[in-house]
């Protein structure tokens, strides 16, 4: 316990997203920084794409998400990822400004949030970059729904339970949403060069 005790004290950019939380319910800034700094860029790609590309907003939007993830970390009980928990709180952020904010400039459409990040992680190579991006460019011809489950599936690689707690349907809605999601989109796809790449994975 001691032990273990120690690891937990001095958080570092190895440090679980999990053991990170448990400082965070505790109070600890550090942890909350590397953790910060570890989903803030992925959250305000999301954020600032919705928002047609107002990065200032979008920070905005991020900085009261992460503020709700910090005085509501002690509220995580792992029944789901961080990263998803964190996603979840970003999107409700969003929902709540569109649903104040009648902008001609943003997205009414609030099915679409969630699905809508196109960047890849950080350290992915050029190739697999620009591979991603054409992706998600032929996944606006798909519905709101196919699109964002599929999104959530492919690129943030979550798992079934995990997308129905980010989109608060259930887990069967999901599956049923995703095989009519994958099998309309490699019919997309079997016109482009990344058909036979797509389909293989």
């Amino acid at each position: 316990m001691t032990s273990g005790r120690k690891l937990l004290d001095s958080p570092s950019l190895e440090t679980t997203d999990e053991d990170l939380m448990k400082l965070i319910a505790e109070g600890d800034q550090a942890a909350f920084a590397i953790l910060y700094k570890r989903y803030s860029p992925i959250l305000l790609r999301f954020c600032t794409r919705m928002l047609n590309g107002d990065v200032s907003l979008g920070a905005d939007i991020v900085d009261e998400a992460m503020f709700e993830v910090w005085g509501s970390a002690k509220k995580f009980a792992g029944k789901s990822k961080p990263s998803t928990w964190m996603h979840s709180i970003a999107r409700n952020k969003l929902i709540d400004f569109l649903r104040k904010n009648a902008s001609s400039k943003i997205d009414k459409d609030l099915l679409k949030i969630a699905m809508e990040e196109s960047a890849p992680a950080a350290d992915a190579g050029l190739v697999e970059e620009q591979r991603d991006q054409q992706l998600i460019r032929h996944m606006d011809k798909l519905s709101a729904d196919h699109r964002e489950v599929l999104f959530l599936s492919y690129f943030k690689e979550l798992s079934v339970k995990d997308i129905s707690i980010t989109l608060s349907i259930s887990d069967n809605t999901v599956k049923t949403r995703l095989f009519y999601a994958r099998k309309k989109f490699k019919k997309i796809l079997s016109k482009t060069d990344i058909h036979r790449e797509y389909s293989n994975e």
